[in-house]
């Protein structure tokens, strides 16, 4: 089942156009997709698909000459003037998946495939596409600057998780409050989204036998077997995955376990972790630069030192930092009703964590189909710090972009909640705006996973600047 990825499709149909040699780097963090994407455009064309696990360089060319029906053993220059006999006569596509592992097994290959590339194959009507998901091997052996490749990469696709819209594909049956938390717990990675699928049925929960049980015991069921249940769960692991990118996880784990209970600014990670500033900030480097964390800024105040945090990128990760990690002697036990108690106290905490993103994808979205009174251009939120009290607060969505051609700023408070919104949570967005220096004229948006009360609904309709939106409308 192949869904979404209609974007990264487009770029590798442009990539695959023209009859000259062009270079392609497809990357992303294990189960995000990229073979299956791969597999998908390659249906119809020419050429080779090889995946180099990691064994010796006399072995990797073994298995790539008998892949390609030959039986000799080629040799590095062998192979790619093979690759030149059969572009002669028609156009090529060679995806090399896990690349890094031939160069690790054999550099000589990888000099001799770059010479060709940037010589004999220069006019030659050959696509080469190389592929892997470790983002610091990537960077060491074709996209830094001390690899070959740097200069010559014609298109560099890195693989990002499913938005929301593209994953309640694998749940249709879903109401919008479990597609939420579905969207949330598989964090949008292809990985998790196709073991739910084949969890729930293709018609729904049917397979659990839940189709007269609450929504809760519902996503309990799919949180059990997905992550909770230690000896069978079937998610990917945010912990397995890192394993393959860094060595030692104890102070990822640890920082991790940290940004997920609330604590975000590096003096409050240095004082949790009792490590020093100069030392957190490259662990969280290291994180940052395998897609696990990003550093986030006020989106008017880019350059204000004092208001950076960080967060976790994917709500999977952060449901197991957040859920699984601070009960591991239950994960272990295999207790799924005793985390289950535990998750509940806060679930609310991290479906807000969730919603947000959710917003922010259906405000994008929105935009572009021109649905909205405005069009938004960047998208992030703001916040002020208390040093006292070692909080922040500010609006959890903060948008800006143009209306009739002429500035505006958009704010966005995001509820996930089990009571309607009041009039009181509208007055305060209002109120908090007065906080920040706006551009042009200013949009209120209000989302709602419950609704709103009828004073608020009376109070919106008589301001032509403030929206309300519920998950319903947005699902």
């Amino acid at each position: 089942m192949f869904i979404g990825r209609k974007n990264e499709v487009e770029k590798l149909s442009g990539f695959y156009e023209g009859d000259k040699c062009a270079i392609a780097v497809v990357s992303g963090q294990i189960g995000i997709g990229k073979t299956t994407l791969l597999q998908e455009f390659a249906q119809d064309k020419k050429g080779l698909f090889f995946e180099a696990y990691e064994t010796t360089g006399k072995h990797q060319m073994e298995r790539l000459s008998s892949y390609m029906g030959s039986k000799k053993t080629f040799d590095p220059a062998g192979f790619c003037k093979e690759i030149s006999k059969r572009a002669a006569k028609e156009k090529q596509l060679i995806i090399i998946d896990q690349y890094p592992n031939i160069v690790k097994a054999d550099p000589e290959f990888d000099k001799v495939l770059h010479d060709f590339v940037v010589g004999e194959w220069k006019d030659l009507p050959i696509k080469l596409i190389l592929c892997s998901d470790a983002f610091m091997l990537v960077d060491k052996y074709i996209k830094g600057k001390k690899a070959i490749w740097s200069k010559n990469i014609d298109l560099d696709l890195v693989l990002e998780p499913l938005g929301f819209y593209d994953s309640c594909e694998f749940f249709d049956d879903a109401s919008p409050k479990e597609a939420a938390f579905l969207y949330g717990i598989t964090g949008g990675i292809p990985y998790n989204l196709a073991r739910v699928a084949a969890l729930l049925g293709v018609s729904g929960f049917e397979d659990f036998g839940l189709t007269q049980v609450s929504e809760e015991d519902k996503i309990k069921q799919v949180a059990a077997r997905l992550f909770l249940c230690g000896k069978s769960s079937v998610g990917l692991n945010p912990e397995q995955v890192m394993s393959t990118e860094l060595r030692e996880l104890a102070y990822y784990n640890y920082m991790l376990a940290t940004l997920a209970s609330g604590l975000n600014r590096v003096n409050q990670i240095s004082a949790a972790v009792d490590k020093p500033k100069d030392v957190v900030v490259p662990y969280l480097n290291s994180l940052m630069a395998i897609g696990v964390c990003t550093k986030d800024t006020a989106i008017t105040e880019v350059t204000n030192r004092k208001k950076t945090r960080y967060s976790i990128v994917n709500t999977s990760t952060l449901f197991w930092y957040k859920y699984v990690v601070p009960n591991f002697d239950m994960y272990m036990s295999g207790d799924i009703d005793g985390m289950w108690d535990h998750i509940k106290e806060n679930i609310q905490d991290y479906m807000k964590e969730v919603f947000i993103k959710i917003c922010g994808e259906y405000l994008e979205n929105e935009s572009d189909k021109n649905q909205l009174p405005f069009t938004v251009e960047e998208i992030g939120n703001w916040w002020v710090n208390d040093d006292e009290a070692g909080t922040t607060d500010g609006f959890d969505l903060v948008s800006l972009g143009k209306c009739e051609n002429k500035a505006a700023t958009i704010f966005a408070q995001c509820y996930y909640n089990n009571e309607p919104i009041e009039v009181a949570q509208l007055k305060s967005l209002i109120e908090k705006t007065k906080q920040l220096h706006r551009q042009g004229d200013a949009f209120y948006i209000v989302f709602a996973n419950a609704g709103f009360h009828e004073n608020a609904i009376t109070i919106s309709s008589a301001i032509k600047n403030i929206m309300l939106i519920t998950l319903d409308e947005m699902r």
